[in-house]
């Protein structure tokens, strides 16, 4: 809907053919000469009808570009106005002068001013409808272009609400802890409250977060260590989170859990091999480091990655950064901070 039909070639060709009929007929009907109809329709007035009507069209449609770039004014009322009454005047002015020099050189005698006003009359009408028509499309596209872009926002909200609800809920983790509990039941009862104290603080964490666009890191490494001690309770899981920050800034909220079980659901782990996971600082920047030894059918990949990069992109111009070395990989993450 962008381009308007005025400007199709199609339009521009056939429309001032059927607009300049019109006008001789108008202007037969005018001067009571309908009777030539019958004798000779296509004449020479007939010609400079549609003539005009080229003209007439084709200027009215080089105005509309030229106002399209003219700077505006607040007031769209306004703007309408002088752009109506300047295309007017100009139509107004070229059909004169056209008319007044067809008669003079073709005719051979000085047009009379009762026909000059007739012809400026039904030319003015036309680029008023050429204008209308114009002003009608520009409002149409500007009311379909906002409910698309509300479209495009509910959309938006709703595919992030389903991301924020796939992420809070996490059914790889909850179900793996499921059935953890349900053996847990069976050889050590006792031991049951404490592994659901560690799955409810890092669910109630979670979905309490959903709502909130940063939280401060210290309380996302309290929550990390409940994540911690949640794997080291699961079968064939030994895990052990290091880390040294003593300053404090701020992170999207679950982002580092998100990393960790990353981590650990594409590393070979056994009760036996440790997984060792380093988070330090480093000027401007959070860096997750630990030993490669990703599963056979399974390793990271930058896909996982798009929806924190996408994340982390709205609140810093710094990229998450994925490096490998031989035996280690290392992730770093911008710090975030509030500019006051």
């Amino acid at each position: 809907m962008k381009k308007l039909f005025i400007h199709q070639p199609f339009f521009r060709i056939l429309s001032p053919i059927f607009s300049g009929v019109v006008v001789y007929l108008l202007l037969l009907l005018l001067n009571n000469n309908v009777e030539q109809l019958q004798e000779q329709f296509l004449g020479e007035e007939l010609y400079v009808c549609i003539g005009l009507s080229y003209i007439v069209q084709e200027l009215s449609r080089a105005l509309l570009l030229v106002f399209k770039r003219i700077p505006k004014r607040n007031n769209s009322f306004l703007n309408l106005f002088f752009q109506v009454v300047i295309s007017l005047l100009i139509s107004v002015l070229v059909v004169t002068l056209s008319i007044i020099l067809y008669y003079e050189y073709v005719v051979k005698f000085s047009a009379s001013t009762e026909e000059i006003i007739t012809f400026d009359s039904i030319f003015a009408v036309i680029t008023l409808i050429y204008i209308l028509l114009f002003v009608s499309h520009q409002y149409l596209y500007k009311i379909n272009s906002e409910k698309l872009e509300q479209e495009e926002l509910i959309k938006q909200n709703i595919e992030d609400e389903f991301r924020q609800f796939k992420r809070g809920i996490n059914p790889h983790l909850l179900f793996e802890s499921f059935e953890a509990l349900i053996i847990l039941m069976n050889q050590n009862s006792e031991k049951t409250d404490e592994f659901i104290d560690h799955l409810s603080v890092i669910y109630r964490y979670i979905l309490s977060s959903k709502d909130r666009q940063l939280v401060d890191l210290q309380e996302e490494l309290h929550n990390l260590k409940e994540l911690e001690n949640l794997f080291n309770k699961l079968p064939y899981r030994n895990i052990l989170i290091e880390h040294s920050i003593s300053s404090d800034f701020l992170v999207v909220p679950g982002s580092l859990l998100f990393l960790i079980e990353l981590i650990v659901r594409n590393t070979i782990i056994s009760s036996s091999i440790q997984l060792q996971i380093h988070i330090l600082e480093k000027n401007d920047f959070l860096m997750i480091s630990y030993k490669t030894q990703d599963k056979i059918n399974s390793s990271i990949r930058n896909s996982d990655f798009e929806e924190i990069k996408r994340v982390y992109s709205i609140y810093n111009d710094h990229e998450i950064k994925i490096q490998k070395t031989d035996d280690s990989r290392i992730i770093t993450l911008p710090k975030l901070t509030i500019k006051h």
